[in-house]
């Protein structure tokens, strides 16, 4: 047995609305997601720069956009607590991003780290 009209009108919209939330909810968990962790490299005994511009890259993008088309970092990260390394990420159409990377963590080799937004 089918739902009348009005009852099917209604389920479709609260489906729809769900799919909606979802979506919003997928969003906004990938864009505050700011955090990384990566290992330090054996031989500088840092988080090297391009590991760190890798990094960036991939967590910049929107999840149905691209991300940016170059990031490029002031020096590798110090496994040291509050160490701070400045990045710039390069988007199409010439804009740009200015970033600081800070330790937030150093547990055995690994190392987390935030990325903030610098003023423009």
């Amino acid at each position: 047995m089918l739902a009348d009209p009005p009852r099917r009108g209604l389920v479709i919209g609260l489906a729809t609305v769900l799919a909606m939330a979802g979506v919003l909810a997928f969003v906004a968990v990938r864009l505050r997601d700011r955090d990384a962790t990566s290992e330090v490299d054996r031989g500088t005994h840092t988080v090297l720069r391009t590991e760190i511009a890798r990094t960036l890259s991939g967590r910049l993008g929107l999840p149905f956009r691209k991300g940016p088309d170059a990031v490029h970092c002031s020096g590798d990260l110090p496994p040291v607590p509050y160490a701070e390394v400045r990045c710039t990420a390069h988007f199409p159409l010439g804009l740009e991003r200015r970033l600081t990377v800070e330790v937030t963590r150093v547990r055995d080799n690994q190392v987390t780290y935030r990325r903030h937004s610098l003023p423009r």
